[in-house]
């Protein structure tokens, strides 16, 4: 393996461990000494990579977020998917199959981040981040689904928010829970899309 190739498969491995050990311990629980422990590595190689376990988190929220608001695990290109003449129905079924897979296998990294953005600035300043591009991929959806008389932004915080809510209240393990957390996604997405295409269409 070369150097370039055993670096990238390194830092993927801590990126890796860390969120295991996370979502185990807890982000103020967790050390370094954890997750280099999991990872079966020494402490002068976490350091090659980053500089403690909040830049680890960090990189594990931009992860998140990137999976969590684009096409990624299958979710729908919505430039493609409306040139293909896919009806809305479709393209939003399928683009919020993708957030509702993304934030279940992400809940604890963003339960974590929602906890760590009410008392940290820059954990703060990265949930919003997340959260303001699903406001604007639901903005571009409603521009794609001809919506006319209505204000998008407005539109687009208020269906975004829907999504968070309900994906939050899905995924949480409270016992006061408003949504049984043993739906599975495709018991989730038919309330979720009728509502959002009613909006829309």
């Amino acid at each position: 393996m070369q150097k370039t190739e055993k670096s990238k498969y390194t830092k993927s491995k801590i990126l890796h461990v860390a969120k295991e050990v996370f979502a185990h311990r807890g982000f103020q629980k967790t050390t370094v000494k954890d997750i280099t422990t999991a990872a079966e590595l020494g402490y002068g190689t976490f350091y090659l990579y980053f500089k403690d376990k909040k830049e680890v988190f960090n990189a594990l929220m931009e992860q998140v977020e990137d999976e969590l608001y684009t096409a990624a695990h299958g979710g729908s290109d919505i430039q493609k998917d409306y040139q293909k003449g896919r009806s809305s129905y479709r393209a939003l079924r399928k683009d919020l199959r993708a957030i509702c897979v993304s934030f279940y296998e992400n809940r604890s990294i963003l339960k974590f981040s929602r906890e760590l953005s009410l008392i940290d600035k820059d954990f703060k300043k990265k949930y919003t981040a997340m959260k303001s591009r699903l406001v604007k991929r639901t903005k571009q959806i409603l521009e794609k689904s001809g919506v006319e008389n209505m204000n998008l932004n407005i539109a687009a915080v208020a269906i975004a928010g829907m999504i968070e809510s309900a994906a939050i209240e899905w995924t949480s393990t409270e016992s006061s829970s408003l949504i049984d957390s043993n739906l599975s996604v495709d018991e989730l997405l038919p309330t979720l899309t009728k509502i959002y295409f009613k909006i829309v269409s």
